[in-house]
């Protein structure tokens, strides 16, 4: 036996076999008027739709007995109709059903109960329980406005709707819905929607973002005091007195008897335009918000900040410091004097210092130290290299067979890989300054090393000569500025040797970022190439350098940023050594001020400088935004504005 199920429209009953339900047609009349009951057609059509009970639509011919009833179970059928070979096709099928006249009339509530059997087959299966047709299948209106429930109502076809829906909740989609207070789907443009899913209304009630071009015609009215953000427009605003934080595309007269500050808008867009014009008295301050600059003028960025401590005085007027050399925590420093003078150490970062040869002066020319302060190289003009294994308070005399013309040590971080330069050869040892090794000639130049922590590339530059590099501890070298004969004064070099630093005396600042293959000649300080720089120190990450310069124009530089900017710092003294400590955290640098040389010593720190542009009375400026959180000054009139950067860079070579 093939078991089946139906569904029909009016409702649905779940069973272990059939789900069915019936669609009646319904007729109306107007509301408040009263009628009689009016007898259904006969026949009166009955559609549902046939599944199968594994959920297939049943296809071909069926037979089929509806009987209808008074009662919910039980009892006898008022009416039984037989009918066979009704036609499905997938699943659906349209019986017409002939019941007496006054079957609905005469009888308040009815069951349709119905059975379903393959054609031929006299097999059929009970479809239970039975379902409530109601009072009447086909009626007119009565006085009664529930006389159909909810329940009896499926669909209704849209173009039988008119007047106002007051809820709508379901529809699919509406063609035209007026006076409709909420619709779903799609409404056309010319019954009054957008015609479009992703499109909204422009709302001219509440804040709303607006995409896309749009056009109007007609008069837009009213005095724009609600307009920001809108390049090309203006709205000028009086300051009687008070800080203002600034609009875009706004205009701003002061009227101000004391000094405030005018500070730029906070997220201006490409384009956008800020005007201040001072009236009062007051004077006023244009600055930045983080980050911002004025292009070419003010910038917002960091500044190195050398607290100087004066520890120590030279031996005499006619004697300057040569050289200092640090440990990685600046804590232990060494320090020597030229001509005729001291080597003196400290090992509490420059508060006490100690002087282990005090009776025997010499014309010390270079100093370079261990990373950790405990291992020392000195060099001496017309005598011998010295080494320390305890932090200066003892020496050892090297090369004590000869005097020669040392200008130039550097050490390893664990102070057993030397470098020492003199007027004719590059030496180096491995054992700590016992056994050394001549490793190329100087040619006669007085000539400046440095080295990686590790020891094995090294950098030498000679006076009015070239620079060269070596990646194997000196064995072999590569010309690295072979067309330039400059006046090397000092090289530097960071703990990976990737970063080397060159100075001219007079001249520029050298750097290379790729162990000397390229290098980018800088010029920095107010004398531009004409500054005499003396020595150039850098700790071991490259980020941090100092580089020292004697008068005229006098100075040390020191940059925080790996040479991209500088600080200027003890401008107008006659700077001759510095030493940067491994952890970029302190520098001691020896100067003479003009009485006396000394050495001074202190920690180093960065931070924020907004450089500012003030403006007095009758005084203007007009800036516009650029991107990149940068402003152009397009006009001013009377403003005072900080000075440029020392700083100008070159193309690398």
């Amino acid at each position: 036996m093939q078991k089946i199920a139906i569904e029909i429209g009016i409702a649905e009953m779940k069973q272990a076999l059939i789900i069915f339900g019936i669609a009646l047609l319904l007729a109306t009349v107007g509301y408040g008027q009263t009628g009689t009951l009016a007898p259904p057609p006969s026949p009166f059509i009955y559609q549902g739709k046939l599944t199968l009970a594994n959920g297939d639509p049943a296809t071909g011919n069926f037979d089929m007995i509806v009987e209808i009833y008074t009662t919910e179970t039980g009892g006898t059928p008022i009416a039984t109709l037989n009918l066979t070979g009704v036609s499905m096709a997938n699943g659906i099928f349209t019986i017409p059903l002939t019941v007496p006249g006054d079957l609905f009339s005469s009888t308040a509530t009815t069951y349709l109960d119905m059975q379903v059997s393959p054609a031929g087959a006299n097999n059929y299966t009970q479809l239970s329980p039975r379902l409530a047709i109601g009072s009447t299948p086909y009626a007119q209106a009565l006085t009664c406005l529930s006389c159909i429930s909810n329940a009896q109502i499926v669909t209704v076809d849209g173009s039988k709707v008119t007047g106002t829906v007051a809820n709508a909740s379901n529809a699919a989609t509406a063609t035209s819905a007026t006076s409709a207070y909420s619709v779903t789907g799609i409404v056309g443009i010319a019954n009054g929607g957008t015609g479009s899913n992703v499109k909204n209304f422009v709302d001219l009630s509440t804040a709303q973002s607006i995409a896309g071009d749009k056009s109007f015609t007609g008069v837009l009215s009213g005095n724009g005091s609600g307009l920001v953000n809108v390049p090309g427009t203006l709205k000028w605003n009086v300051a009687a007195s008070g800080n203002v934080q600034t609009q875009s595309n706004n205009g701003y007269v002061l009227m101000n008897g004391s000094a405030v500050t005018v500070t730029l808008p906070t997220t201006p867009a490409v384009g956008d335009v800020v005007r201040v014009l001072e009236k009062g008295t007051g004077g006023f301050t244009l600055a930045m918000n983080s980050g911002q600059s004025i292009l070419d003028w003010a910038t917002s960025h960091q500044e190195t900040i050398w607290t100087r401590q004066y520890n120590f005085g030279s031996s005499g007027s006619t004697i300057a410091w040569s050289a200092v050399a640090s440990s990685d925590d600046g804590m232990k420093i060494a320090a020597v004097e030229y001509p005729g003078g001291r080597l003196v150490v400290s090992s509490d970062g420059g508060q006490s210092w100690m002087d282990p040869m005090p009776d025997d002066t010499r014309s010390y020319t270079s100093v370079a130290s261990s990373s950790d302060g405990t291992k020392l190289i000195a060099a001496v003009e017309n005598g011998y290299l010295y080494t320390s294994a305890d932090s200066g308070a003892t020496w050892t005399p090297r090369f004590s067979d000869s005097n020669k013309n040392w200008y130039s040590v550097a050490s390893s971080a664990d102070g057993n890989k030397l470098v020492a330069a003199d007027t004719t050869n590059v030496y180096t040892s491995t054992d700590g300054g016992v056994i050394w090794t001549p490793r190329r000639s100087t040619g006669g130049h007085i000539g400046y090393v440095a080295s990686s922590t590790d020891g094995t590339k090294l950098i030498f530059a000679e006076n009015l000569g070239h620079v060269y590099t070596s990646t194997d501890s000196g064995v072999t070298w590569t010309d690295r500025l072979s067309s330039s004969f400059n006046q090397w004064s000092s090289v530097a070099s960071s703990s990976d040797g990737s970063k080397l630093i060159a100075t001219e005396n007079p001249g520029r600042i050298w750097i290379s970022t790729n162990s000397g293959v390229t290098w980018t000649p800088n010029t920095v300080g107010p004398a531009g190439t004409n500054t005499k720089w003396t020595r150039v120190s850098v700790s071991s990450d490259g980020s941090r350098i100092a580089a020292t310069a004697n008068n005229p124009s006098g100075l040390v530089a020191i940059s925080y940023d790996g040479g991209t900017s500088w600080t200027p710092t003890g401008v107008g003294t006659s700077w001759s050594a510095v030493a940067v400590a491994g952890n970029g955290g302190r520098v001691a640098a020896g100067a003479f001020d003009s009485s006396a040389n000394k050495l001074y010593t202190g920690p180093v720190t960065t931070q924020t400088i907004v450089d500012t542009i003030t403006g007095v009375k009758d005084s203007a400026v007009e800036l516009v935004y650029v991107g990149s959180n940068q402003f152009v000054m397009a006009s001013s009139n009377n403003m005072t504005i900080p000075p440029h950067t020392y700083r100008t860079s070159t193309v690398s070579r």
